[in-house]
């Protein structure tokens, strides 16, 4: 797979200037996510892993359930 990667350097540099994560990348090629990141590294991409980014910790927020109203009238 190595030799597929250096032959499409270019087109693979291309692709990966619109791609935020390693995941994007795999997405747009059709590869699994272990040959994007040998790709990532070969080529020094430098595409960070998608699980690596995380946003900011939320506040954990209690949602109690509401009595159900039972019977007739």
């Amino acid at each position: 797979m190595t030799s597929e990667i250096i032959t499409r350097a270019d087109e693979i540099r291309g692709i990966s200037q619109s791609c935020k994560t390693i995941n994007d990348l795999a997405r747009k090629l059709g590869w699994s996510m272990e040959v994007t990141r040998h790709a990532n590294t070969v080529l020094a991409l430098n595409l960070p892993d998608a699980r690596l980014q995380t946003g900011p910790k939320t506040e954990a927020k209690a949602n109690p359930k509401q009595p159900k109203k039972q019977g007739g009238k």
